[in-house]
């Protein structure tokens, strides 16, 4: 007697998974709206697909793929160049607190930086890093989406950390170089 695969209830998974698809969306497209939009094209979408997995451990996996093919798509109609991170805040939210104007410049600065550093990393680079950090998702989590090992999420993660230092010191390097330049 075969045993039936068990069923998944894709409406409850799409409302598990909503969180992080939103937000990675988000993070691909940079517009709040259009990634609200594109959640919900996506559900429907994985509502009317004839072969979906029946392996519930593969149901994060795939719909990451999805996700990512989605953004992608999105790019490609739009003609929009890619912009995967930007600042979390706003200026007139930056201004309202208790800085002085001298540690806002320094602290927008040191943010923009940071992301000029993120954009030139590889995408898969600059995904791992926005779920591990933005996120706050555990080794185990990032596994999970991904359909990843832990020992290779572990590894990604360091050499992600790595080429995110390389980039902001070879750029500390440069500016140095090019102040020393300008006093001569």
């Amino acid at each position: 007697m075969e045993s039936a695969a068990p069923s998944i209830d894709w409406s409850a998974e799409l409302s598990r998974h909503r969180g992080w698809m939103l937000r990675l969306l988000r993070s691909r497209i940079s517009d709040w709206h259009a990634a609200e939009d594109l959640i919900q094209d996506l559900a429907v979408s994985v509502l009317r697909q004839a072969s979906l997995p029946t392996d519930p451990r593969k149901v994060a996996p795939w719909l990451y793929r999805l996700t990512v093919r989605q953004a992608v798509n999105f790019h490609r109609r739009s003609g929009l160049h890619k912009r995967y991170f930007q600042p979390g805040e706003s200026i007139e939210t930056a201004l309202s607190r208790d800085h002085s104007p001298l540690d806002w410049i320094i602290a927008t600065e040191e943010q923009q930086e940071i992301h000029r550093a993120l954009a030139r990393l590889r995408p898969r680079d600059r995904e791992i890093l926005q779920m591990k950090y933005g996120e706050n998702w555990t080794y185990e989590q990032i596994a999970d989406v991904t359909g990843a090992k832990l020992k290779t999420i572990e590894y990604r993660l360091m050499k992600a950390r790595q080429n995110l230092r390389r980039e902001l010191v070879n750029r500390r390097d440069i500016r140095e170089l090019a102040a020393a330049n300008e006093m001569d």
